[in-house]
């Protein structure tokens, strides 16, 4: 059963230990979660940036965590405990860079603005780092995905928006998918080629798709083929 500490921000976000999935906070988190609470400054030269503060959820409380490293060197031993698991690389990650030392930067892309670079050591995995990541599964077990927040289905609305998983133009009347998506707190949507994006989000639950009961019988067919069979 997951344990929850209440917390509450304007705008922040925590990374789950188990799935490596990234939710906004909603006035709660998960134990041992890693915590990003974001504020924007305005520069002496007018430029807004925003600057990003890393916590972790133990203990009954939100700890502090000293900086972006701190916060790498975390999830990088959790990954390993994930790999070590279940045998596969958790969700948007990919080796980065293999150094002489023997040494191996993991990528890790919690999201379109957040990234982190792992420092996989033997000392962290208990022998060669590149061995024991080319030893893993190239193909990720089958999971049913499970959102923090619904996603969208509809036909898409004109011709305007352009599909993130591959660039191209959407067609008006095609079946897009929105991913939920956060600017500055504010939430937004990435759309997707339905076809496109269908296998990243299989066995996602009707109830957190948006927009399927106005889908036509033709169009239902599709969605349920694809996500449910």
């Amino acid at each position: 059963m997951t344990e929850w500490i209440e917390f509450s921000h304007d705008w922040a976000y925590y990374i789950t230990p188990d799935t490596f999935e990234m939710f906004k906070i909603r006035g709660k988190v998960s134990v041992g979660s890693l915590v990003l609470t974001k504020e924007k400054e305005v520069l002496d030269n007018g430029v807004t940036i925003t600057n990003t503060d890393y916590k972790i959820a133990k203990d009954g409380s939100i700890t502090d965590l000293d900086d972006k490293r701190a916060a790498s060197n975390i999830l990088a031993k959790l990954f390993v405990n994930y790999m070590k698991k279940h045998n596969e690389y958790p969700p948007n990650s990919s080796i980065d860079k293999v150094f002489k030392n023997g040494n191996v930067d993991v990528l890790f892309r919690a999201s379109d603005y957040d990234k982190f670079k792992l420092r996989f050591t033997p000392a962290l995995v208990g022998g060669d780092p590149e061995e024991f990541l080319m030893s893993l599964s190239k193909t990720r077990s089958r999971k049913k995905f499970m959102p923090g927040d619904d996603w969208k289905i509809e036909p898409a609305k004109s011709s305007r928006s352009t599909c993130k998983t591959c660039g191209n133009k959407i067609e008006k009347d095609h079946l897009r998918l929105g991913e939920p998506d956060y600017f500055q707190d504010h939430l937004t949507y990435k759309w997707h080629h339905f076809n496109c994006k269908a296998d990243d989000i299989w066995g996602i639950p009707e109830s957190k798709l948006d927009g399927y009961v106005n889908l036509s019988s033709e169009q239902k067919d599709e969605v349920t083929q694809a996500l449910w069979k």
